[in-house]
């Protein structure tokens, strides 16, 4: 028998809510999305495109197994749920470099060798 979690997801949030520590939250997160868009996919799927102030996609994707089970709203909401999951390891990372001090951002030096061409953004 799989050994599954004894606190259901509810229980879980609660105990993390009453820590006083700094954490990652679902509404720091959502604090960060400039644009969320649902693209259709021949009516047997969907993908979501997760796009933060800050430029970064984080993409979802969810079908049914049936095409013929394909509900727009629960395809819109499961693909959501993929696109979000990434975000919440990457803002933890985030937060694990501030609380570490090792964010000296003066040091880091990403893509030396490599020229940015900026392009226009799409409307």
């Amino acid at each position: 028998m799989p050994d599954y979690p004894r606190l259901t997801d509810e229980q879980a949030k609660a105990v993390v809510a009453a820590k006083p520590n700094p954490k990652v939250t679902e509404d720091s997160i959502k604090a960060k999305i400039a644009h969320i868009e649902y693209i259709p996919i021949e009516n047997t799927g969907t993908l979501c495109v997760i796009t933060l102030k800050n430029g970064w996609l984080s993409t979802g994707f969810s079908a049914p197994a049936d095409p013929r089970n394909f509900d727009t709203k629960v395809g819109e909401r499961y693909a959501f749920d993929h696109a979000f999951k990434p975000l919440w390891q990457l803002e933890g990372y985030l937060l694990r470099e501030i609380l570490s001090g090792q964010n000296n951002t003066a040091e880091v030096r990403p893509f030396q060798d490599v020229a940015i061409v900026p392009t226009e953004k799409p409307e």
